[in-house]
């Protein structure tokens, strides 16, 4: 018998190697996911792809990063809940109460908007997405205030936040607005709270995928 042993399998033991490995690195991320805020877990995932060479992960980087800012700067609105942040994969969503940017009946902004739209305003100069602010009211009807409709009150005061962010340095070309008045609710127009809730400016950032270059 020949003592010439089989080397041509030999490979398999670092494969095996890579692959447990790689099955403890997305357990890890997995169970990462659900600890994680979104935003911590989507700057993690977009730091590791940087690392890893992905071409779009820069801009993601960055991205998270001015999401994160946003959270620190306004954490104290966050906590108190007047101020929502959802982010998910094809959009990051602000939601302020409108009690705490205008008056009622008001599409002017309060003074104290400005401590509030200021570091959005930052976090948006840093970015290059599109930008969409929506207008939204409850089902009150309106009664000897200026503005004809609910949705006219929306648009007005959706074109107000924009007004500020564009003279903050956010450019122009990349914010739209909308006023959807009562016709989008929040939650049902059934008590206090509820109409508070749909009493609400929402600024939305459109994440961007990675254009496909010919």
């Amino acid at each position: 018998m020949s003592d010439h042993k089989n080397n041509t399998q030999l490979w398999m033991v670092p494969y095996a190697d890579l692959m447990s490995s790689l099955v403890i690195l997305f357990l890890a991320l997995y169970v990462f996911s659900f600890n994680m805020k979104k935003s911590d877990y989507e700057s993690a995932i977009a730091n590791l792809q940087k690392e890893l060479g992905v071409k779009s992960a820069d801009k993601k980087v960055k991205e998270m990063q001015a999401t994160k800012q946003v959270e620190t700067d306004l954490k104290k609105q966050i906590q108190e809940g007047s101020l929502g942040l959802e982010v998910t994969t094809s959009r990051i969503k602000l939601t302020f109460s409108s009690p705490i940017l205008f008056d009622s009946g008001s599409a002017d902004l309060k003074d104290s908007a400005k401590e509030v739209l200021d570091p959005v305003a930052a976090s948006l100069i840093k970015m290059e997405n599109s930008v969409i602010v929506e207008g939204h009211t409850d089902s009150a009807r309106m009664l000897g205030h200026k503005f004809a409709s609910n949705r006219e009150l929306s648009i007005m005061r959706a074109f107000s936040v924009i007004n500020y962010l564009v003279k903050r340095g956010v450019p122009t070309a990349r914010i739209a607005a909308f006023g959807y008045g009562e016709f989008r609710p929040a939650a049902p127009n059934t008590d206090d709270a509820n109409r508070l809730k749909n009493r609400r400016i929402e600024i939305i950032i459109m994440r961007q995928a990675e254009e496909v270059k010919s």
